[in-house]
């Protein structure tokens, strides 16, 4: 719990967030009256995360993996082991396994940093762990996840991994995430922010059996309950049942929403982290993406909380970022055909301008002629006035 020193608003990292462009949206040439499909809304959504009418084309695309064990996988909650984590991160760093496959075959760059490892990983670059903040993070059953400092750290951390991919230059960054029980906080995350129940949150993870299932189910139900006061205090949530790895991953999107990034979200881990930045930045969700619908029901709930429609219904996802990679191609997909509807569109009119009025000319006013003052004639043919008596001609003259 906190010790007394007010946790780290949220909006600081989202500093200078804004909505995304607003994109004109011409009718259709071919079926003007049809709604837009999906497709025509994710090449709307492009071209607004980008600042432009037509999105470019994707081809700076990178998958940022934050990797951290979980205490409460002591409780035998996933069909993996605890250390299975090290390993993961380890085949994954080194080009192996269906992450590595997919990002190899659509050509995403991958980083992976281990913020909660519990490993020294000492084999690996110095970069995976270069965010480091503790060896694994706390079983939320009974105890706090992080201390506050350490949630501020990963929040920060977080942060600095997206400021440094954008620097870098990038069109679109994808999530995912690894370690053995990350399904369960996520479940524990967003149960606390939906206020719903374990049952209606909990999901089969890694592929667990019954008995699984039900510890799964208890040990989301013990969580909850410590949860339950911070519900509406995001950095304290992330605290007392979060992780690290969840923690970095919430700034790592506030901080990519803030500098203008599109930002495509894999499972239910990056999910539960979208949902829980949202609480404390509402509207940030507007820059990001769903890759896919899974089996986690808890994945469902946040979707709909967050309005965000799932690119693809793939059923129970591998995690790790297999899902972002696969909707890859449908995003530039989008991209393509909306720059092809872009450029065969007739060419908008000109906006109307109205004529310019001419300004009215005002005739000089002529001062009238003071009492006793007689007008005679000018140059122009005018009469002026004339001072003292004046004789009449012969004309005026009385006749005798």
């Amino acid at each position: 719990m906190s010790d007394g020193q007010p946790p780290l608003n949220l909006r600081e990292l989202a500093e200078g967030l804004s909505s995304p462009h607003q994109v004109s949206t011409p009718p259709r040439v071919d079926a003007p009256l049809l709604a837009a499909s999906h497709l025509e809304v994710l090449g709307r959504w492009l071209a607004a995360t980008s600042d432009r009418e037509v999105a470019a084309p994707l081809e700076r695309v990178r998958l940022v993996v934050f990797a951290g064990d979980h205490g409460v996988a002591a409780a035998g909650v996933s069909r993996l082991a605890p250390g299975a984590t090290a390993a993961a991160v380890r085949a994954l760093v080194g080009g192996r396994g269906p992450t590595a496959g997919l990002a190899a075959l659509h050509g995403v760059g991958v980083a992976v940093h281990a913020v909660a490892v519990d490993d020294d990983l000492a084999d690996l670059p110095a970069a995976v762990t270069a965010h480091a903040v503790r060896r694994g993070s706390g079983d939320v059953r009974v105890e706090d996840a992080l201390t506050l400092e350490q949630t501020e750290t990963a929040l920060r951390a977080g942060a600095a991994v997206a400021d440094a991919e954008i620097d870098a230059g990038v069109d679109l960054l994808a999530l995912g995430d690894l370690g053995v029980g990350g399904t369960t906080v996520a479940a524990v995350l967003i149960a606390a922010c939906l206020r719903k129940g374990p049952v209606e949150v909990v999901g089969r993870g890694s592929g667990v059996d019954d008995a699984t299932w039900m510890r799964k189910t208890a040990t989301i139900r013990d969580a909850a309950r410590r949860s339950r006061r911070h519900a509406t205090r995001p950095t304290l949530l992330l605290q007392t049942v979060g992780s690290a790895d969840t923690a970095a991953a919430v700034g790592f999107l506030l901080r990519a929403a803030a500098r203008r990034t599109p930002v495509l979200l894999d499972g239910v881990v990056s999910v539960a982290a979208a949902l829980v930045a949202s609480r404390g930045v509402p509207g940030v969700e507007s820059w990001w993406a769903l890759a896919s619908r899974s089996a986690e029901p808890a994945l469902a709930l946040a979707a709909d909380r967050l309005k965000l429609e799932p690119l693809l219904d793939l059923g129970a996802g591998r995690g790790g970022g297999t899902a972002a990679l696969t909707a890859v191609p449908v995003l530039r997909a989008a991209q393509v055909l909306a720059a092809s509807d872009a450029a065969d569109a007739p060419p908008r009119p000109e906006p109307e301008t109205e004529p310019i009025a001419e300004p009215e000319t005002v005739a000089e006013a002529v001062p009238e002629p003071e009492a006793g003052a007689v007008a005679e004639p000018s140059q122009a043919g005018a009469v002026a006035p004339v001072d003292g008596p004046v004789e009449p001609t012969a004309d005026e003259r009385p006749s005798t």
